[in-house]
C-alpha cells in the first residue's frame, strides 16, 4: 500500500521518531568525544572524521565484554528506539562470549551509524538553511560542495526548500528503522535464549491448563452435588426434615471446599508463594467428606479401600481424589440415581482406583464434552500412570493405575 502525504506527517508527529534520532546522536558523540581525549582534533576535517570512527573501537570492543553493558544497551533500546515488539530486543546480561563478542560489534556499528547518520543530517540542514538563506543575501555560497549564488533575483530557490526538508525527514525516519532493525540483530535474544523463553512460556501454558483442570473438577463436582442436593431436598421438605437438614449441611460443606479451591487457585495465579490455603489441596485422607456430599445428594455410593494411606506420595493422593471426584461427578450427571461403587487398593507398587456405576438409558443422560474424561487420562499420564473409562458388563467404568514411585 503506497503510503500517502497523511502517513508521513503521522509518522513525523509520533515521539518515537525523534527518541530514534536521539538514539543514533548519542552514539555518534562517541566517537568525537573519545577523539577529543586522545589524540585530539587534527585541522583536517576528514581526517577528524576518520579518527573519530576508529579511536573508540578498542575501547568499545572491550566494553562490550561486561556481562552488564548488554542490558544496559537493551534498556536504552527499548526506551528510546520504541520496537513495536519488546521481546526483540533483549534485556538479559551477557553470559557467553558469543552474547559479549555481539555487543561489542552492536556498540561499534552504533557508532559508526551514528556518525554516517550526523554527518549526513548536518550537511542537508546547512544546504537547506543556505537554499532558503541565499535569496536574502548576496555573495556566492557553499554548501555540500556545490556553489550557491546569492541574491533577489534568485527567489526561485525557494521551491527546493520543501523537497530539502522532506528529504531531512525521510533520513530521520529511515535511519531510525535501520537502527532499531541492528539493535534487534545484534541485541536480540539468542537462540538459546529464544529456546529458554518458549520453555518457559510453555510451562507456565501447562500451569494454567493444570488450574483449569482443578477448577473444572473441583467446582463442576460441588455445582453438580449441590444442584442434586437441593432439588432432593425440596422434594422432601415437608416429608423428610432430617434428610433436608443433611442435604442443606452438605450443600454447605461442598460449597466451603469449592471456595477454599478457588482461593488457593487464585493464590497460584496471583504468584502467593505462602498461605493457609495454599496447603489445603485434598487427598485420600478427605474422601470421607466427598463420598458423604454424594449420599446426601442421593448417591449409593459404597467405597472399599486399603486399610492406609500412608505410603502412598502426596502428589498421588492427591490427584488420585480428583479422579474419584470427577468419576463421582460424572456419575452424578450422566447417570443420576444409580449406585457407585468404589474401589481402592494399593498392589504392585501401585494405586490401583475403580469408580463404576449402573449404567442408564441415554435419554436419562445430560451430554457431556470430555472433558473431564480427557482430564482423567491427563492426571494419570503426567505420574506415568494410565486411566481409561467405558462400559462394560452394564455398568460405567473408570480405571486408573498410579505408580507409587513416580517414573516407574
Amino acid at each position: 500500500m503506497a503510503a500517502t502525504p497523511a502517513s508521513g506527517l503521522a509518522v513525523l508527529a509520533r515521539g518515537r521518531t525523534y527518541t530514534r534520532a536521539l538514539h543514533l546522536l548519542t552514539g555518534a558523540a562517541v566517537g568525537p568525544v573519545c577523539t577529543l581525549v586522545y589524540p585530539g582534533f587534527p585541522e583536517s576535517l576528514a581526517r577528524t572524521l576518520l579518527l573519530s570512527a576508529l579511536v573508540p573501537v578498542p575501547l568499545l570492543l572491550l566494553l562490550g565484554m561486561l556481562p552488564g553493558v548488554r542490558r544496559a544497551e537493551g534498556i536504552q533500546a527499548r526506551l528510546l528506539l520504541a520496537p513495536r515488539d519488546e521481546n526483540e530486543i533483549s534485556l538479559a546480561r551477557a553470559d557467553s562470549f558469543t552474547e559479549r563478542r555481539r555487543t561489542g560489534v552492536w556498540l561499534v556499528v552504533r557508532m559508526w551509524w551514528g556518525l554516517l547518520f550526523a554527518g549526513l543530517l548536518a550537511q542537508l540542514l546547512s544546504l537547506t538553511g543556505t537554499v532558503a538563506a541565499a535569496p536574502a543575501a548576496g555573495g556566492v555560497h557553499r554548501a555540500m560542495g556545490l556553489e550557491i549564488q546569492g541574491g533577489r533575483e534568485h527567489i526561485w530557490y525557494l521551491v527546493f526548500v520543501p523537497p530539502l526538508l522532506l528529504l531531512v525527514a525521510v533520513v530521520v525516519v529511515g535511519a531510525g528503522e535501520v537502527q532499531l532493525m541492528l539493535a534487534a540483530r545484534l541485541l536480540g535474544p539468542s537462540p538459546a535464549e529464544r529456546l529458554a523463553d518458549a520453555e518457559r512460556r510453555a510451562e507456565d501454558l501447562l500451569a494454567r491448563n493444570r488450574l483449569a483442570g482443578e477448577l473444572h473438577d473441583s467446582l463442576g463436582h460441588a455445582l453438580t452435588a449441590s444442584v442434586l442436593q437441593a432439588g432432593a431436598a425440596r422434594e422432601l421438605i415437608d416429608v423428610d426434615r432430617d434428610f433436608v437438614v443433611r442435604a442443606l449441611t452438605a450443600i454447605e460443606e461442598t460449597g466451603r471446599r469449592a471456595l477454599e479451591d478457588l482461593e488457593r487457585t487464585l493464590g497460584y495465579l496471583k504468584g502467593e508463594e505462602d498461605g493457609p490455603v495454599r496447603a489445603a489441596r485434598p487427598t485420600l485422607e478427605d474422601i470421607g467428606p466427598l463420598l458423604e456430599a454424594s449420599r446426601a445428594a442421593g448417591v449409593a455410593v459404597t467405597c472399599r479401600a486399603a486399610a492406609s494411606f500412608e505410603e502412598v506420595p502426596g502428589v498421588v493422593t492427591r490427584e488420585a481424589y480428583r479422579i474419584i471426584q470427577e468419576s463421582l461427578t460424572n456419575a452424578m450427571k450422566h447417570a443420576p440415581g444409580s449406585a457407585v461403587d468404589i474401589g481402592l487398593d494399593i498392589t504392585g507398587g501401585r494405586l490401583e482406583i475403580s469408580v463404576a456405576n449402573t449404567l442408564v438409558e441415554e435419554a436419562g443422560r445430560v451430554p457431556g464434552t470430555g472433558k473431564g474424561l480427557r482430564g482423567l487420562r491427563e492426571r494419570a499420564a503426567l505420574l506415568g500412570g494410565r486411566a481409561t473409562a467405558g462400559a462394560e458388563s452394564g455398568c460405567w467404568t473408570v480405571s486408573a493405575s498410579l505408580p507409587l514411585r513416580l517414573g516407574s
